[in-house]
Formats: structure tokens, sequence, C-alpha cells
């Protein structure tokens, strides 16, 4: 009989970078390729919670805030995995809501496992109230009213994850291959892009040293996203002692330079 084991990740740091009507951008997606992927969904062989936050200059007025709430398990003798995430952000008087749900089905061989999977979704846009209230702003604005109102976006994603040997990795996704306005409000946008300009590649390898008791995993993830024209990440994760100790860095470099940490450890079937 399979184990199902709930893991529950909390992020504190360097979690979700979300700019005005952009895509996701995550920075620690090799802990859950799901967030990235839709194919990834299920891939754990169990059930998988995972709830993040992040609070970026919080001493200065407006500054920005994000979570993501997500889930994604293993049906069906570990063939079908589903997935559904929740996030949301506020930054000034801009409020951005989403709801994504994830599909995904697994075949292969011994060596080998392939999984195809969809994700669709609703996006919202919207503005606040101090938006309206500000003096600095006319009040008969018909664009801030309509937006006030929310503007409304449908998006569908596809994407292929495989493993071999439970060592190698390999993950392409096209997300938001589709993408259409639900709303009349007069607002430029690009919906009419085509399917596949915006792309993420993954690949990773689990490299175990059992004399140490530790598994190193080396990744690169390459990505263009909505005005992130061009990134690559370079990561390097270890665990040690069964995952009772996790740590690593992550170097990006393209549309902007950064650098980035992890540690982490694990408490039975929870990780922090």
């Amino acid at each position: 009989m399979r184990n199902y084991i709930i893991t529950c990740i909390l992020m504190i740091f360097c979690f979700v970078s979300l700019n005005a009507q952009e895509q996701v951008d995550y920075t620690q997606y090799h802990l859950n390729p799901v967030l990235i992927n839709p194919a990834a969904a299920g891939l754990h062989n169990g059930h998988h919670m995972m709830l993040n936050y992040r609070n970026n200059w919080s001493s200065f007025n407006g500054a920005p805030r994000a979570y993501t709430l997500s889930y994604d398990g293993s049906f069906m003798e570990d063939r079908v995995g589903l997935g559904l995430l929740i996030s949301g952000r506020e930054f000034g008087v801009e409020r951005q809501f989403r709801v994504r749900a994830s599909y995904s089905y697994r075949f292969g061989s011994d060596d080998w496992s392939w999984s195809a999977g969809l994700s669709t979704g609703l996006e919202r846009f919207s503005l606040s109230n101090e938006a309206l209230t500000n003096p600095l702003q006319d009040p008969g604005d018909p664009r801030i009213n309509a937006a006030a109102n929310g503007i409304n976006y449908f998006g569908l994603s596809a994407g292929l994850f495989g493993t071999f040997r439970e060592s190698f990795l390999f993950g392409l996704a096209a997300p938001e291959m589709i993408r259409a306005r639900l709303d009349q409000v007069d607002f430029d946008d690009d919906s009419s892009l085509d399917a596949f300009q915006y792309f993420n590649l993954f690949l990773a390898y689990k490299l175990s040293v059992p004399e140490y008791g530790m598994v190193v995993e080396p990744s690169v993830f390459v990505k263009r996203l909505r005005n992130i024209p061009f990134q690559v990440d370079f990561n390097i994760l270890a665990r040690f002692l069964e995952d009772q100790l996790m740590t690593g860095v992550s170097y990006s470099t393209g549309e902007g330079d950064r650098l980035g940490f992890l540690i982490g450890t694990r408490i039975n079937s929870v990780r922090l």
C-alpha cells in the first residue's frame, strides 16, 4: 500500500516575485516543480501541500506582499496527477488573484517516467479603494473606475515532465499558451500573442553521496516569461540526513541578476 505523505512547506524568504500583469516568477521551484509545470502534478506519488508567503520592503507604505497555496496529489495507481493553486498579491493599490487547476497523466517504463499535463485558470487584476479615494486622481476617470471593477483573464498552459531512474529530471512547459480577456475594460495588453512565445525549461540531476549521507541536486532553469524576456537560473541544492537538513544557492542571470540562498529542515512530514 502506498504511503500518502502530506508535506507542508512554509518558505520564509526569496519565494515569489510578481510584477504588474506578469506571469508568476518563483525562485524555489526546484522544491516543488508543479509551480512551473502542470505535468509535475502528482510527481511525489502522494499528497503534497505547500504554503509560501513573501513580504518585501515591509517598512514602506504599499510594499509588495504575495502568497501561494498549492496542493497536488497522485491518483489511479499514480497514473493521474491533480493539482490546485491559489495565489494573490498586493502592490500599492493593485491587487491580483489567481486560481489554477492542473491535470497530468503519467506513462513510461521502469527506467523512464513521463507525464503530460494541462492547467487552466482564472486571473483577476483590480484596484483597491485607495485608488478611488486618492485626492490626486480624477474621480471621473473612466479607465480607473473600470479597472476598479476588475480585469479578468482566462489562461491555459501545457507541459511535459520526465524522470530517468529517479535521478535525471526534465521539464518543458508553455505557460499561458492561451490567454484571453473575459471583460470589456478598455485596457491594452498582449492577449493576442503567439501561443509558444513564453516557455520554461528545467533540467536537474540528483547525485547521491552515501558516504556522507548527502544528496546533491544541481539544476538549470531557462525561462522567458511576460516582461522577463530571457533568464537562466543555476541552482545547487544539498540534502543531508534524509532531508533533515537542506541548503542551497541559486544564481540568476539575464534580465537582472540575483543571488539567493536556502536553508531548511524537516520535522516528520513537515518541511520548513
